[in-house]
C-alpha cells in the first residue's frame, strides 16, 4: 500500500481501516435476489451487522483525513503561494486519504439506500404471499 503518513503508527492505522472498509464494501456491494424472501433477510443481516463497520471507519478516515491535512499545512511554505495554491497542493497532499473518507461516506449512503430497497422488497414479497 501507498505510503501516505511518516508516522508508522498512523500508516498502519490507515492500512487497518482500508482493510476494514473493504469489507464493508464487499457486503454492501453484493448482489440479493430480490424475488427470494430468505436471501433478502439474510442480507439485511449481513448490512445490519456491517454498519457499525461502516461508520468507525467513516470517523477513522475523517480523523487521518484531517490529521493528515494539519500536518502538510505546518510544513507548507506559506510565502511563495496564494490561498488557491495552498488549497490545490494540500488537496494533492491529502488525495488518497480524502478519497477514502469521501468514498467511505458514499458506500454509507448506498447501504442506507440498499436496506430500504431491502425492506421495500421484504414487504411486496410478504404481500405477494398473502395474496396466495
Amino acid at each position: 500500500m501507498k505510503q501516505v503518513f511518516t508516522d508508522q503508527s498512523l500508516q498502519s492505522a490507515f492500512e487497518r481501516t482500508v482493510e476494514q472498509y473493504e469489507v464493508f464494501r464487499k457486503v454492501v456491494t453484493e448482489k440479493v435476489d430480490c424475488s427470494d424472501a430468505p436471501s433478502i433477510v439474510k442480507h439485511m443481516s449481513d448490512l445490519t451487522s456491517v454498519m457499525v463497520i461502516g461508520v468507525t471507519c467513516k470517523a477513522q478516515f475523517q480523523f487521518l483525513t484531517e490529521k493528515l491535512s494539519f500536518q502538510k499545512m505546518m510544513n507548507l511554505n506559506n510565502d511563495d503561494m496564494g490561498a488557491t495554491e495552498k488549497k490545490i497542493v494540500i488537496a494533492y497532499e491529502i488525495g488518497d486519504c480524502s478519497f477514502y473518507n469521501n468514498i467511505c461516506e458514499m458506500v454509507i449512503k448506498e447501504s442506507h439506500y440498499k436496506m430500504e430497497l431491502l425492506r421495500s422488497s421484504l414487504s411486496f414479497a410478504k404481500q405477494e404471499m398473502n395474496m396466495m
